[in-house]
């Protein structure tokens, strides 16, 4: 290994080892923490999460991802969802990202409907749901996994934020002055010419192309029967026609065309359950 591999993973390590919490100060995580007795209260990740993260930390070798999923079934939620950004910004790692995606749809969308109650907000729950999470997956590098809650306050300022650009863009709402603050900047609004702003919106486009690439093959994986995930195999990947396909596939013609309806009817639903009634 180089030196700079070295420094590195003693880097990593050094983030591994600052998660758990800060000395006389346990950390509390997720909505729901609470203490008794002084003891902090963690939330769990189920089974199936910590499984899947244990095999992105195996293809990764990502130390912080690594030190997190040892824990076992007493792993703490926000000490995974620290490790999982951390490794999708320095790997650009899709199932790292996917895996936060799913862990945390349901805890933003708590956050975003009191946010929006408090502030009188009038926008789709939805599309301030997935503007959020586009902003995850459009600024990685922005993250610092340094404290046991900092993908939790990372999240919830970028979903706060959403919400207020949200009113600004709609003179019918309303905030409070000093609840702006906070608010972050478009770049995209600050570009000097036309052409940058072009390049801008292009960079976008391919960032929502790929959450919906990553949405479709969860979708693939979770969602279909294994004869429907080998009859789109055999016309959208392998690119054979449909007769072609019948043939291998040993079923009629119109059963096969029923088969890939159906299946890329279940891909739709599944994305739009995802992401909401609109998509992006």
């Amino acid at each position: 290994m180089t030196e700079a591999g070295d420094e590195r993973m003693g880097a990593q390590a050094q983030r591994a080892a600052a998660v758990p919490g800060r000395p006389g100060r346990p950390s509390l995580a997720g909505r729901g923490a609470s203490a008794s007795a002084g003891v902090a209260v963690v939330e769990e990740v189920p089974p199936a999460a910590l499984e899947r993260a244990r095999r992105i930390a195996d293809e990764t070798r990502h130390v912080l991802l690594a030190a997190a999923v040892q824990t076992g079934p007493g792993c703490d939620a926000q000490v995974l969802n620290n490790a999982l950004m951390d490794a999708f910004r320095e790997h650009g790692h899709v199932d790292a990202f996917s895996l936060l995606f799913e862990l945390n749809v349901r805890p933003f969308s708590l956050v975003a409907a009191r946010i929006m109650r408090m502030t009188g907000c009038k926008a789709d729950p939805n599309d301030v749901l997935q503007e959020a999470f586009l902003a995850i997956h459009r600024y990685p590098t922005r993250f610092r996994a340094d404290k046991p809650n900092a993908f939790r306050n990372w999240s919830y300022s970028i979903i706060r934020n959403t919400v207020y650009r949200s009113l600004m863009q709609n003179p019918r709402e309303c905030v409070a002055a000093d609840a702006l603050a906070d608010v972050l900047a478009d770049e995209r609004a600050a570009a000097p010419s036309h052409a940058s702003e072009e390049r801008d919106d292009e960079l976008r486009c391919q960032r929502i192309y790929g959450l919906l690439l990553m949405l479709y093959a969860h979708a693939y994986e979770h969602e279909l029967k294994a004869r429907d995930r080998w009859a789109l195999d055999l016309v959208e990947v392998q690119g054979l026609g449909y007769r072609e396909a019948t043939e291998l596939l040993g079923i009629r013609l119109e059963n096969f065309k029923m088969v890939v309806c159906r299946a890329r009817k279940k891909i739709f639903q599944a994305i739009v359950r995802t992401l909401g009634s609109r998509l992006p």
